[in-house]
């Protein structure tokens, strides 16, 4: 297989990019699947465990899509890792006056790797600390997780930079890229912001409920952008030699 980044046209055998097109909906249905099966699982567990019987603290633990260093939190950090991954592979394909340039995907990447580590590591809910602690001196009660503040304005310049970056895309990539953050998002901040005010009212199967559509959406947006960033990159066979390559849509060379 080669990588070819120049603007020069090879032949495209239609049944293969057709059968290309097929194994990439199929690889991303394997995903999307197992995300369903990840949240699924936890639901029945806590179900079963709050219903039927004590389940093993341990199995509750490693299923618990809210908790970290388990199943959930590895496969949000893989399919976070996987958008990183694409972002190589265009940036790598990018000519040297392609829209968007080289720099541009580089900042996706640091983009998708950084919410990789937060998932891996909650870095994010670090940042509330300060912010409760100004809360428990002043007397100022939180209505749901001090890391909200910060995390907001944060996502604020998250989504500014993201606008500008997305103007040079192809209008159909920009459209789906932008949703994809939308969504994840709204699960991160919207979603999470409400858990934290149901936890503290004590509503203990409304946050359970919660926390698992928040992940949902979280690693929704991740299979929605790998969906739109693979049909930025495009695999293709050479009639005459019969090999295959990856090359970047015209659009974006």
């Amino acid at each position: 297989m080669t990588v070819r980044s120049s603007s020069a046209r090879a032949p495209i055998d239609d049944s293969d990019a057709v059968a290309t097109t097929g194994r990439r909906h199929r690889g991303v249905l394997v995903l999307a699947a197992i995300t369903a099966l990840i949240v699924v699982g936890d639901l029945a567990v806590k179900g079963y465990h709050r219903y039927v019987q004590p389940v093993p603290g341990d199995v509750v633990i490693v299923l618990n899509v809210g908790s970290e260093a388990n199943v959930a939190a590895w496969w949000n950090t893989t399919l976070l890792l996987a958008v990183a991954c694409m972002g190589v592979v265009a940036m790598v394909l990018a000519g040297p006056g392609a829209r968007p340039s080289r720099g541009s995907w580089l900042a996706l990447i640091v983009a998708a790797t950084c919410l990789s580590l937060d998932e891996a590591a909650r870095i994010h809910e670090r940042l509330g600390v300060p912010v409760q602690n100004w809360a428990n001196d002043h007397g100022v009660r939180m209505p749901t997780f001090a890391w909200v503040l910060p995390g907001t304005l944060i996502a604020v310049v998250g989504v500014v930079c993201a606008v500008l970056w997305v103007r040079s895309l192809p209008r159909d990539l920009r459209i789906g890229l932008l949703g994809a953050l939308a969504m994840y998002l709204t699960g991160a901040l919207v979603v999470e912001a409400i858990n934290g005010w149901t936890k503290r009212q004590g509503a203990s199967a409304a946050y359970v409920l919660g926390t698992s559509f928040e992940e949902t959406l979280e690693m929704g947006a991740c299979l929605v952008a790998l969906i739109v960033l693979s049909r930025a990159v495009a695999l293709t066979r050479d009639r005459g030699t019969g090999g295959w390559s990856i090359r970047l849509r015209e659009d974006l060379r």
